[in-house]
């Protein structure tokens, strides 16, 4: 799957698949790659030859939830409460611990809302935020950082 070859190139931040493992290139050197799954923390490491890319496409993920907020509450504390609240793992864990510790489970019940959507905007996106102008439906490589950057799907 080499450049060389004709096919795509096997680009840092594309998502490709080995054996059973979905994940991101996170290294590619001496005709080995690193993919890493970000959701399961795990990774594989495999001849390039053993990888298909898989297509993917630029999407909008908006997480909300409805929560009582103290005034001043720092973005950083927020931040971590939300993301525990938002993987049920770590959830249940919350809602166990302040349970055996006879404290209110209050904290650990708001539900995050998790919604998926095509951006409304037009270009390609990079893992490292970068916005570039691009028709939907193409990969490219990020002129910021050299990373795959990829579009809207084609027909939205």
């Amino acid at each position: 799957m080499s450049a060389e070859d004709g096919a795509t190139p096997v680009r840092m931040g594309a998502w490709a698949r080995a054996g059973a493992l979905v994940g991101l290139v996170a290294a590619s050197r001496d005709g080995q790659v690193t993919l890493f799954d970000p959701a399961a923390r795990q990774m594989t490491r495999v001849p390039e030859a053993e990888v298909t890319l898989v297509p993917a496409g630029a999407v909008r993920v908006t997480l909300s939830v409805d929560l009582p907020l103290a005034h001043g509450l720092n973005e950083d504390d927020l931040r971590r409460w939300l993301a525990s609240l938002t993987d049920p793992v770590l959830r249940e864990r919350a809602y166990a611990a302040l349970a055996e510790a006879g404290l209110d489970e209050g904290a650990a019940l708001p539900v995050v809302r998790v919604d998926v959507a095509t951006p409304e905007s037009t270009g390609a996106i990079c893992l490292c935020g970068a916005r570039t102008p691009a028709p939907d439906g193409v990969a490219i490589a990020c002129p910021a950082c050299g990373r795959q950057a990829v579009s809207r799907p084609a027909g939205g």
